[in-house]
């Protein structure tokens, strides 16, 4: 016992010791360390690949083009890749270019999974891909986006809706496990079919929601994943003609900003939820052409705890183009919708900001032959100086044109030469700057939000602490 008793003490002296050594090597080696994480130098790498997938198209007697756009490095120089295939195991993947910055376009094959695009390297960077569907007086486009496992979007309740169902892609070679939560004004909502979805892999499983939003006027969707990542996508169809995709929101923060609320006739409502269990107050602002609209109604919107609410915004903006500023007490995740006839509604969501530096550009993808096409720039804090490059089907760029976004204001610039492939937009100073594309043909409109689209991402910084030198 005794010889027991003193290897315990031993045993202790060790771990003493040895945590002695290892504190003290921190300490030795923290001169070789990069400065705190507030003092750090940014450090910078290339993107060298990128995943986006697209939604089975939807509507019919229309024509679906996938389409892409990657302005390259600065110089020009680098390898990469593209391809471009159905959502399945075994297929052999279609090339639309092989010249980097050409923007490209791609007719999917109808199998009911949806499309995967994958690039690498040159065309990674900078890269944008946009889904539409175009046929008599309709339009609609989606962003393809990469594989998460979670995803947020704010639409129209099922009130106004025929349908609202989404579209979750599995492109892994396991299973995926998704749950659905719905934020409506009574609060938060589910069923078991919401609960534990299967989706195999290859796969696209459509899940309509429509049910459990009926009486709802606005709804926040979430979609988290247990086990594995899809990528997910969401329809709203008032009629066969009156339907579109809702984009992806950004998710619950206590400020958002929305840019590309088009200008014109119609209804046009924001929804927003909170997530918070806690009441919670908002306030919004409406960036005009013509300033900062003031109006009471806007200014503490009130939301009950876990639920949505819908606001109408179309007597304050008077059928002028918007950017929506939201602030809230509390995180909330929000969305405009547009309705300006039974066989025409568009939205768009809360979207990040571009700012000089690695975030400063984006691009606008390749839209239909047949459609018309505007720009929609807001800039709620600081005037943005603005540079607008016109790309040409064959990639040859035009001349930039340089724009100035003033303070509180959202510009509609006029696009020359109009018939252009697709738009780089590189904020040069000022900012930040939030950015969206509409489509219109026939009449009828679609929105993109547009994110940032860098070449270069920042790699996480590296701080002085023991998680540094220790394993």
């Amino acid at each position: 016992m005794k010889l027991l008793v003193e290897n315990r003490f031993a045993l202790l002296v060790l771990v003493v010791a040895a945590l002695a050594a290892l504190f003290g090597a921190a300490r030795l080696s923290s001169a070789a360390l990069p400065p705190p994480a507030e003092e750090a130098e940014l450090v910078l790498a290339p993107v060298e690949s990128t995943t986006r997938v697209c939604p089975t198209p939807q509507g019919e007697d229309r024509r679906t083009l996938v389409g892409g756009f990657a302005p390259g490095t600065e110089n020009g120089a680098g390898e990469g890749s593209l391809a471009v295939a159905p959502n399945l195991a075994d297929t052999v993947p279609a090339e639309p270019t092989q010249t980097v910055g050409q923007p490209w376009r791609h007719e999917p094959e109808e199998t009911g999974n949806g499309t995967v695009a994958h690039a690498e390297g040159v065309f990674a960077a900078g890269a944008e891909i946009s889904q539409t569907t175009a046929g008599d007086a309709s339009v609609t486009e989606i962003r393809c986006t990469e594989p998460s496992s979670s995803t947020w979007f704010a639409a129209p309740g099922g009130a106004e809706l025929e349908d609202l169902r989404l579209h979750l892609a599995n492109i892994d070679d396991t299973p995926a496990t998704v749950n659905v939560d719905l934020y409506a004004p009574d609060g938060p909502t589910f069923s078991l079919e919401t609960r534990g979805v299967t989706v195999d892999p290859h796969t696209e499983l459509e899940l309509a929601v429509t049910s459990l939003v009926e009486a709802a006027e606005a709804v926040v969707v979430h979609v988290r994943t247990n086990a594995g990542r899809v990528a997910a996508a969401l329809y709203a169809e008032r009629s066969a003609d009156g339907a579109d995709w809702v984009p992806v929101s950004t998710a619950p923060a206590t400020s958002h900003v929305i840019p590309g609320v088009p200008g014109g006739e119609g209804n046009k409502r924001l929804v927003v939820a909170t997530t918070s269990d806690e009441p919670t107050t908002a306030q919004v602002r409406l960036l005009t052409p013509d300033g900062e609209v003031e109006t009471e109604a806007l200014a503490e919107v009130e939301i009950p705890p876990a639920a949505s609410a819908r606001v109408s915004l179309e007597g304050p903006l008077e059928q002028r183009p918007a950017t929506v500023v939201v602030t809230a007490d509390q995180p909330v995740v929000v969305g405009v919708s547009v309705r300006r006839s039974d066989d025409d509604t568009a939205h768009t969501a809360a979207t990040e900001p571009l700012t000089p530096g690695p975030n400063a550009r984006t691009v606008a993808p390749p839209a239909p032959e047949e459609a018309d096409t505007a720009l929609l720039l807001g800039a709620p804090e600081a005037a943005a100086t603005v540079a607008l490059t016109p790309v040409a089907a064959d990639g040859d760029r035009g001349e930039t044109h340089e724009v100035t976004v003033e303070a509180g204001t959202t510009l509609v610039p006029e696009l020359d030469p109009a018939d252009a492939a697709s738009w780089i937009v590189e904020v040069t100073d000022g900012g930040p700057l939030y950015a969206a594309r509409t489509l219109t043909v026939d009449g009828t409109l679609s929105v993109l939000p547009l994110n940032p689209a860098p070449t270069e991402v920042p790699l996480p910084r590296v701080v002085d602490s023991l998680t540094a030198v220790v394993p």
